[in-house]
């Protein structure tokens, strides 16, 4: 168990505006949750993925093993000339775009759930109810010399409830 303080905010801008006077103030800020993406909190917090890259590897996995597939099934499995056509055309290349799509979101699903150790039988971190509707928690780790200024700068940026709570961690 961790003691943590938490600011819950009606606003995404107001996050932000606490993330920065926090970070001026150099207090570090544990986690935000939201209820939809908010890339001004990922810049504030300075966080860096690596995800695009991925997804664009599993982009071009896709495409590859599409056009395999489809050369394979074509040319070499099966060559069947239909009305002088030759074998080997661009006439799947729609087939290729939509495959290359489905593959790159499939494999980015499997990869965020891998990641986020997400799945059956996962436990829930949510240290505000209202984080599923629409409030913004800012959580803070607790440090007893800091906690009092911690409270005025969430207060000040507009939190509408501040609290202290105990977050599991889990390994």
């Amino acid at each position: 168990m961790e003691k943590n303080i938490i600011g819950v905010y009606d606003n995404e801008h107001q996050v932000v505006v606490a993330i920065n006077q926090l970070k001026e103030n150099g207090i570090q800020v544990k986690d935000v949750h939201t209820p939809f993406p908010v890339f001004e909190i990922f810049e504030a917090m300075g966080l860096k993925t690596r995800f695009p890259y991925f997804a664009f590897g599993f982009g071009v996995m896709g495409l590859s093993l599409t056009f395999l597939f489809l050369y394979w099934s074509t040319v070499i499995s099966y060559p069947l000339v239909v009305g002088g056509k030759p074998i080997f055309s661009l006439a799947f290349v729609v087939i290729m775009f939509v495959m290359t799509i489905n593959i790159t979101i499939v494999c980015s699903l499997i990869a965020f759930f891998i990641r986020e150790k997400k799945g059956p039988g996962a436990v829930a971190n949510e240290p505000h109810m209202d984080i599923n509707d629409d409030k913004f928690v800012l959580v803070v780790k607790k440090i007893d010399s800091e906690s009092l200024r911690v409270t005025e700068i969430l207060k000040n940026t507009g939190a509408v409830e501040v609290e202290e709570i105990d977050i599991v961690i889990e390994d």
